[in-house]
């Protein structure tokens, strides 16, 4: 629900705005246990801006703007925190099954994904969805 929010929000501030490229990107990491980092973050942006972050030491979605805060009640951010926890899991997943098939049976290792839209000033829509493995592309559309 928040991300029909979060475009409708971009479109009103375009519509308002006339001018300038909005955006709406999601950043997951994935990492393999042992580093001392936390195993999975996600950060949510708009235009630049952090909006939300969920990890796998605090394991609850949080707002980072008093915007978002004030717009959201406590079963929305519920609903956000079993979103970004089983997303959680399905990076566990794929860091196990790229090892295996990159034939890695050790070592700290990345997996990455981001996620988005943007609004460009002449009302040009986009969308993208990145995979990354180890700090390289690994499939992109």
């Amino acid at each position: 629900m928040l991300r029909e929010v979060v475009l409708a929000f971009l479109c009103c501030v375009h519509a308002a705005s006339g001018a300038g490229t909005h955006s709406l990107r999601y950043f997951f990491t994935g990492v393999t246990a042992g580093t001392g980092l936390p195993e999975f973050v996600t950060v949510g942006l708009v235009d630049d801006e952090q909006h939300v972050h969920y990890d796998s030491v605090s394991k609850k979605a949080v707002a980072r703007q008093d915007w978002m805060a004030k717009s959201e009640g406590p079963e929305y951010w519920e609903s956000e925190t079993q979103n970004f926890a089983g997303e959680e899991q399905v990076f566990k997943v794929n860091i196990g099954t790229l090892m295996q098939r990159f034939n890695q049976t050790g070592g700290v290792h990345t997996v990455q994904r981001m996620y988005g839209c943007e609004l460009d000033d002449d009302g040009t829509k986009r969308g993208f969805d990145q995979f990354g493995f180890d700090g390289k592309d690994f499939i992109i559309f």
